[in-house]
């Protein structure tokens, strides 16, 4: 990164981004299992998950210590009452008791068989971590309420993925390829309305802080000047800067969850899909909604899209932007969609199609999009013929904007796009 990079980067760590710790990368990698349930949990500790290996085999050496103690109580105990029942059938051997009589009573003693039993499942636990050990090495995490433990799984919190999304963002921002847009570099929070070049007469109920200076004083000068020489103020000369609202950004993130966007292509969606609602909560007036489909459409809240179990199923492209598009149909503001697939489309309404008649389909929606004003992003994690094809149409009938893109590439295009997007919004406005 260059030095405006830098200038930028530590703008967004002061305004809370958040730096990476051991905790962050511990919930990075939870949030990216498919199957969060403890006995995955203790299968991926014994190779991965370093942090909260550690965690859990401290946890796992403390009981381990405390079921070697209790196994050695229990021996010396199971030890006593064998002794003392060899005592007692001494004793009455030689009283001249039935020897059949105190076996049946030895054998059929409760309190020793328990005994037995329990000595017998402890000598035959398995050191190592154990569920328990990372219920222990997850608590922190429920203490600070970025996790849920819900029966034999666990579950990411709100609060959990608003702090990824931050760690998320960061790890983009960095490898962001130096571009000139970027978030305002400033300390300052605030949203919505920015200062204009023009300036009017101050009128009662303007804010003071919007009272231009510079112009107040040339106002002066012009109006009242003493045979002194020196400056009077009127209230007739007090300038202010016009104001006026930002445009409204109103995203759509689409994601294909078909069976096809397994693991890494997955993953980088579920990531741009909280990092880029963290970017755009630093605009009040923008929003975001995003949708999942596959041969179905659903839309998700960003923060529960780390607990998402994945569909899986066809490619109903058609379906998921007319979704985005007649659900936003009241909103008055300038709309963006970011649809990510790795396959052609398939399906229609549900149904397999085949790619040719699902194809004319999306053709059919993009155009309903262009004659609405909605800018079509399509962002594409494989290049298969179809797929190729496919863009091929789109550019042709300039329909939409194709990405072909990396899975560790597609939150740097995104964001990327994004800020650029904001970029033309202020050029728009100074104009």
């Amino acid at each position: 990164m260059g030095p405006k990079g830098n200038v930028a980067m530590n703008a967004l760590c002061d305004r809370c981004m958040g730096c990476e710790s051991a905790d962050d990368k511990t919930l990075y990698e939870l949030a990216h299992m498919d199957d969060k349930s403890m006995s995955s949990l203790v299968n991926e500790c014994k190779y991965n998950m370093k942090e909260l290996q550690e965690k859990a085999w401290e946890s796992a050496q403390k009981r381990m210590e405390e079921t070697r103690a209790g196994l050695e109580g229990k021996k010396e105990k199971l030890r006593e009452m064998k002794e003392g029942f060899a005592y007692r059938l001494l004793e009455q051997l030689e009283g001249g008791k039935d020897l059949e009589g105190m076996m049946d009573e030895y054998l059929s003693d409760e309190s020793r068989r328990a005994l037995e039993e329990e000595l017998s499942m402890m000598s035959g636990m398995e050191d190592g971590i154990q569920s328990e050990d990372i219920r222990n090495g997850l608590q922190e995490f429920v203490d600070k309420n970025l996790l849920e433990m819900d029966g034999d799984g666990i579950r990411i919190t709100p609060k959990g993925c608003n702090r990824l999304a931050k760690y998320v963002l960061r790890k983009i921002w960095e490898n962001l390829s130096g571009i000139n847009s970027g978030t305002n570099p400033t300390k300052d929070e605030g949203f919505g309305v920015s200062h204009g070049f023009a300036t009017r007469k101050y009128e009662h109920g303007d804010e003071f802080d919007r009272i231009d200076l510079e112009s107040t004083l040339m106002k002066a000068m012009e109006r009242h000047r003493d045979v002194e020489g020196r400056i009077t103020f009127d209230e007739e000369d007090i300038r202010v800067r016009e104001t006026h609202s930002d445009t409204k950004l109103y995203v759509g993130l689409i994601v294909d969850e078909s069976g096809s966007m397994s693991g890494d292509k997955i993953h980088a969606a579920m990531d741009i899909s909280a990092a880029l609602s963290e970017l755009m909560s630093r605009n009040s007036r923008d929003k975001m909604k995003l949708l999942l489909f596959s041969n179905q459409v659903r839309e998700v809240p960003y923060w529960d899209v780390m607990n998402v179990n994945f569909a899986g199923g066809t490619t109903d492209i058609k379906s998921a932007l007319k979704r985005f598009r007649t659900t936003t149909a009241h909103v008055t503001a300038d709309k963006q969609v970011y649809l990510i697939t790795d396959t052609e489309p398939n399906s229609e309404d549900g149904r397999y199609v085949g790619f040719e008649k699902a194809a004319i389909g999306v053709i059919n929606e993009a155009q309903a999009y262009q004659r609405e004003g909605i800018t079509l992003n399509i962002i594409m994690l494989d290049n298969t013929p179809h797929l190729k094809e496919f863009a091929t149409i789109l550019a042709r009938r300039n329909l939409g904007r194709v990405f072909f893109a990396e899975p560790k590439e597609l939150g740097r295009v995104i964001v990327e796009d994004y800020l650029r997007s904001k970029k033309k919004q202020k050029l728009k406005r100074v104009r």
